[in-house]
């Protein structure tokens, strides 16, 4: 896929965190047909650190992949881990500033830093910094929420334009975060004001989904109708596949969720053989099963091994196995992916 295609159809981004889809080789990714993947700018700032990164070439050099890759601005980790007080931090007008809770190390993070930190990186799609909040705001905390993101996104739209030269130079794209909680008119508000901006793609932020888990389809819509329809638009963080194909019909292209990789690693597998097409492979029933996880699927776990061998893997708490699962959940994604497009 091209830059420039990304987002015409529907893609599954697998997360890369700290630079690697855990389990798997960037080989293993291409095989499964995993063309774009989301690493963690936070992460990244913090351990290897951009600067390394970049004297390495940059990640996708250092990660010999010559698919796409997006990073986020940071902006959801660090300011909902501040918010909720599991790190200690002050966000203010100007970005947030933290420390990090295992090296007691101080970090900053403004919309410039967070451009030029995603720059040093080498990112194909860079993020804005967004103030992400919880679910439960007021609506006085919403608003300010709204108001410094908008303005966030304007001086990371102007930093990228005048320090780097914008998308005419670097070639890369730049996408913003929608946010305005569970209130309908700042969420309206918000994408309209970032729309004027003007951004190659619109990412849904905060939380995709209520406390009954169900996905918030009004502030969804919302975002996707006050957001131009030429630009790729990223529901960002929904991952069940029924959500995903909710989402789509919302407008919705372009997708992500660590659930998909966690899952794997715990044992719960995706597959249209079993009743509500998740498999929990762990269970009893499944030590001399020898049919494959999914009778429909094509990745190389379903073509070579059998339940019983991924079930012996995983209780065994064996990498192989979580690797295998890895390959067949993110497999699944992938021709799910492809029946969205197809329907």
């Amino acid at each position: 896929m091209e830059l420039k295609d990304f987002g015409k159809k529907p893609i599954f981004m697998p997360d890369a965190t700290r630079g690697a889809v855990r389990g798997l080789t960037t080989d293993q990714l291409k095989e499964i047909g995993v063309e774009a993947f989301v690493t963690n700018t936070l992460h990244l700032m913090m351990s290897p650190g951009e600067d390394i990164i970049a004297q390495n070439g940059g990640i996708k050099k250092l990660m010999d992949w010559d698919g796409i890759v997006l990073t986020d601005s940071g902006g959801f980790q660090v300011f909902s881990l501040i918010h909720t007080g599991k790190w200690k931090g002050k966000v203010t007008n100007n970005g947030a500033i933290f420390k990090a809770p295992t090296t007691g190390d101080i970090y900053e993070l403004t919309p410039e830093k967070s451009i030029d930190v995603q720059m040093k990186i080498g990112s194909d799609i860079l993020v804005t910094l967004d103030d992400c909040r919880d679910t439960d705001l007021t609506r006085k905390e919403a608003e300010e929420s709204v108001h410094r993101t908008i303005e966030w996104a304007y001086r990371c739209r102007t930093h990228f334009d005048k320090e780097y030269g914008g998308t005419k130079e670097t070639g890369k794209l730049l996408s913003c975060v929608v946010q305005g909680a569970n209130y309908l008119d700042l969420r309206e508000k918000c994408a309209k004001e970032l729309a004027n901006i003007g951004f190659d793609g619109y990412g849904f932020g905060g939380f995709v989904v209520d406390k009954e888990n169900k996905l918030v389809v009004d502030e969804m819509e919302t975002v996707a109708n006050n957001t131009p329809d030429d630009k790729f638009k990223y529901a960002m963080g929904v991952g069940k596949p029924e959500d995903i194909i909710d989402a789509h019909k919302l407008g919705y292209n372009v997708f992500d969720t660590v659930l998909v990789t966690r899952n794997a690693r715990h044992g719960s597998l995706y597959s249209k053989d079993v009743e509500g097409n998740v498999l929990h492979i762990k269970n009893s029933e499944y030590t001399t099963d020898e049919k494959p996880i999914d009778s429909h699927c094509d990745c190389y776990a379903c073509k070579h091994f059998s339940r019983a061998y991924i079930h012996h893997l995983i209780k065994a708490n064996e990498m192989t196995g979580m690797t295998l699962a890895t390959i067949h959940n993110l497999r699944y994604y992938m021709m799910l992916m492809d029946n969205i497009a197809a329907n």
